[in-house]
């Protein structure tokens, strides 16, 4: 079968096969096909669509497989690809001085770009302040139909962006750690994993009081972060005070400051992201608190920085590029008609170095 337009959903086969007279039951999708051929549902889109992104074996695959289960494009699918731009948005409202030297955001984007590249598509990206800022951008955007969706970080209570594009009925994807049923796509992050690993480490090296300077409150991550990491560490026999951080240098070495100087220091601290992380490494060695001898540091996120730095930071690889495809990809999906909207982000590994050893006793 040789399919015209933007295929994303399937047609329906009967209880006798595709070709069978009885009554249809069951719908082919994207899933149905992808499932049988062991590649992803962007590729079956792709190769059903005649786009750039999957190579010619692949795609003669996929029609053939259509073919004989009597796939059939979804008319409200092919009406909705037919208009779009193939360029998805994202808008950050957050000071481009720290986007520059945090590696989360940069090392998403540029998986994001790699993903977008291979399939042929592109990406709008705007910095704005922090005070409402990003909402005109997004009202704007959707509204001048510059877009085909949008990818969404940093998600905070009665965050207004994800009632905004569901009013203007505009696809996105949240990078996230919850899961809701709001109908909202969702590239679904466990806390739990990552603060197992950080925690069983630190009780393998006989840890028991253990500080987290965490980021803003403000984002739902967080929280939850903190919320889980009491719980586990609870569990495992181990004590955690949470102070609030900002994710900036400065921040970070102020806050490791006060706590290495606290009458009672933790003997490991976990810090939110990298660059706080190193900033907790300059002050211990700027106080003369032996790292990993004294104190133990650790980061939420690995980067080149946790790597360079001396001694190199134990670190959790969030798989942050993955993630950004895993994202670009999922929003795609969901632009062309897919109804499958919440997918788990791949997983983190625990990156040991020299900031962590046994607890000095």
């Amino acid at each position: 079968m040789t399919t015209s337009g933007s295929v994303t959903d399937g047609g329906e086969v009967g209880d006798d096969g595709p070709q069978g007279g009885t009554r249809r039951s069951h719908r082919v999708t994207i899933s149905d096909l992808a499932r049988r051929l062991h590649i992803s549902k962007a590729s079956v889109s792709y190769a059903l669509n005649g786009r750039a992104g999957v190579s010619e074996e692949t795609r003669r695959r996929v029609l053939d497989l259509a073919e004989e289960l009597g796939f059939h494009p979804n008319s409200a699918a092919v009406a909705l690809s037919a208009s779009r731009t193939r360029t998805i948005g994202i808008v950050i409202a957050r000071d481009p001085a720290l986007i520059s030297t945090e590696a989360f955001y940069m090392r998403t984007l540029v998986g994001i770009e790699q993903y977008l590249n291979e399939v042929d598509s592109s990406l709008l990206l705007r910095l704005t302040g922090e005070h409402g800022e990003d909402l005109d951008v997004l009202r704007r955007w959707s509204r001048q139909g510059r877009v085909d969706g949008f990818i969404l970080f940093d998600e905070h209570d009665d965050d207004p962006r994800i009632p905004l594009l569901k009013e203007l009925g505009v696809p996105c994807v949240v990078v996230s750690s919850n899961a809701p049923d709001d109908s909202v796509g969702r590239l679904i992050s466990s806390p739990e994993e990552t603060v197992g690993l950080l925690l069983d480490h630190l009780v393998e090296l006989g840890h028991r009081n253990v500080a987290h300077i965490s980021g803003p409150f403000t984002f739902v991550h967080e929280r939850l972060r903190v919320k889980i990491l009491q719980e586990q560490a609870a569990a495992r026999g181990v004590a955690v005070r949470h102070i609030e951080g900002s994710y900036r240098y400065d921040d970070g070495a102020e806050l490791t400051r006060q706590l290495l100087n606290d009458a009672n220091p933790p003997s490991a601290i976990v810090l939110g992201n990298d660059l706080m992380a190193v900033a907790a490494l300059r002050v211990a060695m700027d106080l003369g608190t032996a790292v990993p001898a004294e104190v133990s540091i650790l980061a939420w996120d690995d980067s080149p920085l946790c790597e360079l730095a001396r001694p190199g930071i134990t670190a959790v690889d969030q798989k942050t590029m993955e993630r950004g495809r895993a994202a670009a990809d999922l929003l795609l999906r969901i632009v062309t008609g897919d109804n499958e909207i919440h997918e788990e982000a791949p997983a983190g590994e625990l990156r040991p170095r020299d900031s962590s050893g046994p607890a000095p006793f």
